[in-house]
């Protein structure tokens, strides 16, 4: 049960203002669709399929994507047996990286839009990236030369765990 106790814990998600302007913003014309054709029943002619079209884009675009956007997080945590991650919805299952592994530990800055193209699963051309907001994390240098960052707003803590691990 030992393997199950963690060392560090971080759960993070979006939370940056300007994504959730533009999920508003993108899933506005739905609502207004809906609205108009459904509540409204401002309907473009007699074609009812324009009513089951209203009620499906409002599903889709403006609700399920939104909740759907809205569950997302990244947990990470360091237990004695290795680095465990779970990009949620993503990952059903934890994603184990073991110790032994690990060649280099570093927490630095970086740029997420130039670095790997934005927040999320990310590969870019420094290697592999789970991130979900911020600008700070944790690089993991691996045997075989590659490398993958993990986004925490907790960094230098985070590499000070891993790097307890591996000693």
């Amino acid at each position: 049960m030992e393997e199950h106790f963690a060392l560090f814990h971080e759960e993070q998600r979006f939370t940056q203002w300007w994504v959730w302007l533009i999920i508003l913003v993108g899933i506005a014309p739905a609502w207004y669709i809906w609205w108009k054709q459904v509540v409204l029943r401002e309907a473009s002619g007699s074609d009812p399929t324009s009513e089951w079209t209203a009620w499906i884009v409002w599903l889709g675009a403006g609700v399920l994507l939104p909740v759907f956007l809205a569950s997302m997080r990244l947990v990470t945590q360091v237990r004695h047996d290795g680095i465990y991650l779970r990009f949620i919805p993503f990952h059903w299952r934890w994603v184990r990286i073991e110790p032994e592994r690990i060649k280099g530990v570093q927490a630095r800055t970086y740029n997420p839009l130039l670095e790997y193209g934005g927040w999320g699963i990310r590969y870019g051309a420094r290697g592999k990236a789970y991130t979900i907001s911020g600008n700070r994390g944790v690089e993991l240098e691996f045997a075989n030369g590659r490398t993958l960052l993990i986004g925490s707003q907790r960094a230098e803590e985070l590499a000070s765990v891993i790097r307890g691990l591996l000693t």
